[in-house]
């Protein structure tokens, strides 16, 4: 697991929350204090966004930086998208304390190609239910870390990065493909059961010979199940045999799973069974 450096962050007075990367996804999660002010201004290689978790409306206004830099301004939403190799400029006053969901995505070709000072009002207040749900969804692997966290943020990146380049070019969804060769199934299940936990999407979808979204959309179609579940449950499968093993400590299959640490091992298979592992250890000498 790779975490992000935040201590740009926490000179602020940030309280990082939870934090991750995973592929070319990036997701800091932290409460933000309250302020009399802030004047920001934004530029980065790749799109990002940024979600405000809190119940509560957005009191900054915004505007791309052009070379007049004279940009109308306008309302942010709770969702702000700001596009890559696009500066942004972040004002307000009398902010409260709020809690924020900031993520990097992927660069993706159609991301790359959006004009997007002339859809000012649709990045700054992005109103799209299905980015709102998968946000929501990384809100919660960063506030309670699975067994497939990093696969789930990646493919979360690689959605929403499709998605908005959808939603910015006023796009329908293109039709959907047909699903995975066998032999393509057989690649990814064989690659994980080799031990490679922490591999990417980008790697399977590579092993595949196909795109990462074609195979995130492909997989699906084949096993009606996301990729991410797929790898959480064959994860956890191991871990319960490796729980057999009474030579094996916690720590040591927490390392053999490709966890930082036994805690996150310990969570993740709780939130999974129900079960802490060494309850579960207890359970299955219990059956014999």
């Amino acid at each position: 697991m790779l975490i992000m450096e935040t201590a740009g962050l926490a000179q602020y007075g940030w309280k990082i929350l939870g934090e991750l990367r995973a592929g070319e996804t990036e997701a800091v999660l932290a409460d933000h204090p309250a302020a009399d002010s802030i004047d920001r201004t934004h530029l980065r290689d790749r799109p990002s966004l940024s979600f405000l978790v809190s119940p509560q409306n957005n009191p900054s206004r915004g505007c791309f930086l052009g070379s007049s830099k004279t940009e109308m301004q306008v309302s942010l939403g709770n969702v702000v998208l700001i596009p890559p190799r696009t500066q942004i400029r972040i004002r307000a006053d009398d902010v409260p304390a709020r809690r924020l969901l900031n993520c990097t995505l992927p660069l993706r070709g159609e991301m790359g190609e959006i004009e997007a000072h002339a859809r000012l009002d649709r990045c700054l207040n992005v109103q799209n239910v299905s980015v709102r749900t998968a946000l929501l969804r990384m809100v919660s692997e960063l506030l309670s870390p699975g067994f497939a966290s990093e696969t789930i943020i990646e493919g979360l990146g690689i959605y929403l990065s499709g998605e908005l380049a959808n939603y910015l070019q006023d796009n329908r969804h293109a039709a959907r493909t047909g699903g995975l060769a066998p032999w393509q199934l057989r690649r990814i299940d064989d690659h994980l059961r080799e031990g490679n936990w922490d591999c990417r999407i980008a790697d399977l979808a590579t092993l595949c010979g196909i795109s990462a979204r074609h195979l995130m959309r492909a997989f699906r179609q084949s096993t009606d199940r996301s990729l991410a579940d797929y790898i959480a449950s064959v994860r956890a499968d191991r871990a319960r045999m490796l729980l057999q093993d009474e030579s094996l400590s916690i720590s040591d299959i927490a390392r053999e799973l490709r966890f930082a640490r036994s805690a996150g091992f310990t969570t993740a298979f709780r939130r999974l069974t129900g079960l802490t592992p060494t309850a579960y250890r207890q359970f299955q000498r219990g059956r014999h």
